[in-house]
């Protein structure tokens, strides 16, 4: 089996996404909603952000974090465009809550199902 390459966040599963990966992410979904090319002031910066947001948040939070900030942000004349240095900056504290709520509201009912699932299955067996 050849391995993906890590800027191939179409088929490289979530958990495995990387600083690169979210790069290429960003790059991708900035030119696709704006129609400009992904502008960065520190690419080593932004890389330090990126790699401690996934860090204390894990990727999937991260993933939902920037498509939440994109669908939020309304470009004007004078910032046209959108970066993870802007959201990490002025839009974290107020959209990560909502994220990681939902993201912790559907990781409880996940388990719940499982529970159900787990209880009915004994049932079965038992009255087999």
């Amino acid at each position: 089996m050849t391995r993906i390459s890590t800027k191939d966040f179409r088929n490289l599963p979530i958990e495995k996404w990387n600083v690169t990966t979210f790069r290429e992410y960003l790059k991708y979904e900035h030119e696709e909603r704006y129609k400009i090319p992904y502008v960065t002031r520190s690419y080593a910066m932004e890389g330090r952000m990126l790699k401690a947001f996934i860090a204390e948040n894990k990727p999937e939070a991260t993933k939902r974090f920037i498509d939440v900030c994109f669908a939020d942000y309304k470009p004007t004349r004078e910032y046209p465009g959108l970066n993870f240095a802007f959201m990490y900056s002025y839009m974290r504290s107020r959209l990560l809550p909502r994220v990681l709520e939902e993201i912790r509201r559907k990781g409880a009912h996940l388990s719940r199902n499982m529970e159900q699932i787990i209880v009915s299955t004994e049932e079965i067996i038992d009255y087999l």
